[in-house]
């Protein structure tokens, strides 16, 4: 029964919120509604415990919380304006604008991008000094490690758009920048349905202008889709565990690739065959096979490095 001894009791305590709740008493709601949301995960008892957190000013937990299930956000005005609101108040505004660049948000985005508009303006009064030291963080983002690089993106979030574009653009030219944290930043302008070209330092150590309104999700790439479906069809049922590794492999390696997938992987199958150490059935010359590996070559030292950084972190001694 987790937090309540039986039905009854968690009726009891369903009650006791709604009228807390509706009596505007925010503290004793969101007690209720936290032990309630703890012992069940519903999308009504999620909204209940943010709209309370909010109320009682208590700005962080309530992004927490809200976080957890955005989607059910998304079902009417008051929800999204209320998960809106809860973004704005913590500063989340490149989340605020991927929120309403969301389909299902369409009927809301244009009252909803004014609203973030007006908070970016008035957070650059309020927050100037703040914004300055996350945006120099972020334009340095190729000095630290890549879990470094990672808690300084996560920061720099809480950026207006245009000072965050003005890092994501001086860092996709960065030679320095982790692949992978270069395409985490190209789906970040994929999220925000930006349109403009922007310049990007590529893993040739070639600089390729992009257009952000031709990106796609890396699993949307014709490699990808026929290489879930190899794993499928041939791994999934004989050796699951090897599946999964291959499938991680495969993963880091086509957001390293990204945006030109299927630019190198012309030969899908051979390419998951190759990674997953068996004898290449597709038809694939010595020169291809040569060109599958060389390219695997370079992205496993960018992985090696990865996890090594990783490892590094991990095993720091306090």
């Amino acid at each position: 029964m987790g937090e309540f001894t039986s039905p009854a009791a968690r009726e009891q305590a369903i009650v006791k919120a709604h009228q807390a709740f509706s009596a505007g008493e925010w503290s004793t709601a969101t007690t209720l509604f936290e032990k309630l949301y703890t012992d069940q995960q519903t999308a009504e008892f999620n909204r209940y415990l943010v709209a309370s957190l909010y109320h009682d000013e208590k700005y962080l937990m309530a992004e927490q919380y809200a976080a957890e299930q955005d989607a059910v956000y998304l079902e009417s005005t008051d929800t999204f304006q209320l998960r809106l609101d809860v973004a704005l108040k913590n500063q989340q505004f490149i989340f605020a604008r991927e929120f309403c660049a969301l389909p299902a948000a369409q009927e809301w985005r244009s009252d909803g991008l004014a609203q973030i508009e007006a908070a970016e303006v008035a957070s650059r009064q309020t927050l100037g000094e703040t914004q300055r030291v996350l945006a120099r963080q972020f334009y340095h983002l190729g000095d630290g490690d890549f879990t470094e690089q990672q808690q300084r993106l996560l920061r720099a979030r809480q950026l207006p758009l245009q000072e965050f574009m003005q890092g994501v653009q001086y860092l996709l030219v960065d030679p320095f920048l982790h692949p992978l944290m270069r395409a985490t930043l190209l789906e970040e302008l994929l999220r925000l349905r930006v349109s403009q070209t922007v310049q990007l330092h590529w893993l040739d150590d070639q600089t390729y202008s992009v257009d952000t309104r031709q990106l796609k999700p890396v699993g949307a790439s014709r490699a990808a889709q026929m290489m879930q479906q190899y794993l499928h069809e041939n791994l999934e049922q004989q050796n699951p565990m090897l599946m999964a590794n291959i499938s991680q492999t495969i993963t880091l390696q086509l957001m390293m690739l990204y945006p030109f997938i299927d630019k190198i992987i012309k030969n899908p199958v051979a390419w998951v065959q190759i990674v997953a150490q068996q004898s290449v059935t597709d038809q694939a010359d010595d020169a291809e096979l040569e060109e599958i590996k060389m390219w695997q070559d370079r992205l496993n030292r960018f992985m090696t490095a990865l996890f090594g950084s990783i490892d590094d972190k991990n095993h720091e001694k306090p």
